[in-house]
């Protein structure tokens, strides 16, 4: 079975067009999506952009990360499929601002895909080290055959920060050696600009990625068609 996945900070500080983000949802066909930087009621944005972004075709699950302005500030993800888990994580070693994972359950057909996504703190390398233990430990006991981690990770600092993640899962950012620099700004304090990415868990296959070139945010959206092994 194959699942069009997508992870993409909308950078909602920057007041961006939500129905352009729900278009481009549909245009690429996705399945599951892990949105980084969408606010709720803030005063800078005093609406609601969850149902916005889903629009008619996607179910959502927001996990905040912040009281802001306000309102609050966090992370989501949407699936055009039942959601059927919801389990939200906040990182016990954090930098400036809080961070969180959270983890869905997706049934698809007579499958299912338990789907992470989070937001890794920007401050330091050590600090998104240990997020990614925390992380990977709650993956690894997790009993679902098919997983997948999606986010903006941060990892700015060298391509070596990928390390980290476990060598037998997949990273469709850097696969093969070929990476996209999701980042699109500049920055004097990034060294690398491929801060974006998809993990797999093994037995996924890796179909097709790519990055969709539409100037929405100070990232592009990464997108990856995966298939998931037969039962």
């Amino acid at each position: 079975m194959q699942v069009r996945i997508a992870t993409f900070n909308m950078a909602s500080g920057e007041d961006p067009d939500c129905t352009a983000v729900e278009r481009l949802f549909v245009d690429e066909d996705l399945d599951v999506i892990g949105l980084q930087e969408i606010e709720r009621f803030t005063a800078r944005a005093p609406y609601d952009m969850l149902p916005i972004v889903a629009g008619r075709n996607y179910q959502w699950q927001f996990a905040p990360t912040l009281a802001l302005m306000g309102g609050q500030y966090g992370i989501a993800t949407f699936a055009r499929h039942q959601i059927s888990q919801v389990k939200i994580h906040k990182y016990g070693v954090t930098g400036e601002e809080d961070r969180v994972f959270i983890n869905v359950v997706i049934r698809l057909g007579d499958d299912t895909l338990s789907f992470y996504n989070t937001h890794l703190s920007f401050e330091t390398p050590a600090i998104r080290s240990a997020q990614v233990a925390e992380l990977m430990q709650a993956v690894h006991d997790d009993k679902h055959r098919n997983k997948v981690v999606v986010g903006d990770f941060n990892m700015d600092q060298s391509l070596s920060e990928w390390e980290a993640f476990d060598s037998s899962y997949t990273r469709v950012n850097g696969n093969s050696g070929h990476w996209f620099d999701t980042y699109k700004w500049r920055d004097s304090a990034m060294k690398v600009n491929a801060i974006d990415n998809i993990i797999l868990s093994p037995g996924i296959n890796l179909v097709e990625a790519h990055v969709v070139r539409r100037i929405l945010s100070d990232h592009q959206m990464l997108v990856a068609t995966i298939s998931l092994p037969d039962m």
